[in-house]
């Protein structure tokens, strides 16, 4: 970067001979460049980053999310403490955490009563182990009908945990002697479903299966609940 911008260097042989170059004066000229006193070395190093940053960045800080603006800031504050390794540590995780964190707050479910005696939940959104809590939140067993339909056609589920909820809830509705019927769930997620209750799903809940229309995913399980279940491969 400084080659181009200080040199205007933009050819091949111009980036060769500046490593050639970087190279012999580490290897050859070592003791003579130990000589170079620290406050020198900290004035190049302030051009260099006078040089490289790209100050129009700033300007776009008001406009990205706050997330986004969150994690430059602690990738910058980490590199200048410690050092650009583990600021990419850092980062990587603080988007990770702030993605799944996003992630858990976006499921929600439209209602749609059809009778005074059957409701649907159409869910939207993915379901795993962040969101599952928002999820359980949406329904109300003591207030809905008897028999209740969860559509998962604009939903999906990826995870032990989802499975976990799902057949919570569904306890939950038996337990008060309601019915609760799952469509649009996928062909390895009705039969892990079922896997963990002994014996099979509880008549209390139902499994809507259409070939048709049901999506082909995998959930993300340990793999010997998936022992003698035959999986279709999606694309």
């Amino acid at each position: 970067m400084i080659n181009v911008e200080s040199g205007g260097g933009k050819s091949r042989l111009s980036g060769m001979s500046m490593a050639l170059f970087l190279a012999l004066s580490i290897v050859c000229a070592a003791p003579l460049l130990g000589q170079v006193p620290v406050p020198a070395l900290v004035g190049v190093m302030l051009l260099v980053c006078q040089s490289t940053f790209s100050w129009s960045s700033l300007r776009i800080m008001g406009k990205i999310p706050r997330l986004d603006a969150a994690v430059i800031v602690l990738v910058s504050a980490v590199t200048v403490v410690e050092d650009l390794a583990k600021a990419v540590v850092v980062g990587t995780i603080a988007s990770a955490l702030g993605f799944a964190w996003k992630q858990s707050t976006s499921i929600f479910a439209t209602e749609k009563r059809r009778s005074s005696k059957s409701k649907t939940y159409g869910i939207k959104g993915p379901l795993f182990f962040g969101s599952t809590q928002k999820f359980n939140s949406l329904f109300n067993p003591k207030r809905d009908p008897n028999e209740v339909i969860i559509d998962f056609t604009e939903s999906r589920v990826l995870d032990h945990s989802a499975l976990e909820a799902i057949n919570g809830l569904a306890d939950r509705y038996g337990e008060i002697g309601k019915k609760v019927i799952l469509r649009h769930l996928s062909y390895d997620c009705a039969q892990l479903l079922g896997r963990l209750h002994e014996g099979g799903l509880p008549p209390y809940e139902v499994i809507d299966v259409d070939p048709k229309s049901d999506p082909i995913y995998e959930v993300a399980e340990e793999s010997r609940y998936y022992k003698d279940v035959p999986v279709p491969k999606g694309t």
